[in-house]
This record gives structure tokens, sequence and C-alpha cells, in this order.
């Protein structure tokens, strides 16, 4: 999953692409919404088989606080790449903790075992 702002500076996504494209489109769908739309790479560069994809994305296409997208890189009819978006300003990603808790030790019983 990638994370994104919503700045209309340029922004990178980092992808192993199927090919070496000199040109891709790139179509963000909005799961909230359920809009596409189409953004043209700014630059495309690759780097021991990663390619780097540079997007502005402002006006129609800047992405929205808190949404979800999906994210598909073509070349023509060809699909290059696709992923999931998440876009958020928060800085700071150590706060959320997915497991905190959440666990409970059980202590109610001494687990003790009885052979005869």
């Amino acid at each position: 999953m990638h994370i994104l702002t919503t700045s209309t500076t340029p922004q990178t996504i980092k992808a192993i692409l199927r090919s070496s494209p000199a040109s891709v489109d790139v179509l963000i769908y909005d799961k909230s919404e359920r809009e596409t739309s189409t953004v043209s790479a700014d630059s495309i560069t690759t780097t021991d088989g990663i390619s780097t994809i540079t997007l502005t994305l402002s006006g129609a296409n800047q992405l929205k606080e808190g949404r979800f997208y999906s994210i598909t890189v073509k070349d023509g009819s060809d699909v290059e790449y696709s992923g999931m978006v998440f876009c958020t300003d928060q800085t700071d990603y150590n706060k959320y903790e997915t497991g905190k808790d959440d666990y409970v030790v059980e202590d109610s019983y001494d687990n003790e075992f009885i052979i005869i």
C-alpha cells in the first residue's frame, strides 16, 4: 500500500513494472466516490529494476484526506502495475498500533495437569 498526501507538489510511487515503458498513464479510482481519474506520469526513473513514478496530483485529480484509492499504471492497454493508495497528511506514523490492548492474558486457572 502506498501512502500519499493531499499535497499538490509532485509525489512519487515506487513500483516494479512489468516492462520499461517510456510513458504511462496512471488510473486512480476513488473507492468512496466510485470515480476514476487519469493522470500522466511526470517522469519514470528505473534503478535496479525498481521504477519510480513521479506524479503531480492537482485539481480534479487531487486526493482527499482519509480515503482509499486503487491505482493502475498502464502502458497503452497493458497493465504495468496495480496497487492501493491511502491518502493522509499524518506525519507521525507511530501513534497507531493495530494490536495494542487487544490481547488479554487469561489467569483464572493455573494450568496444572494431574497424571495418574
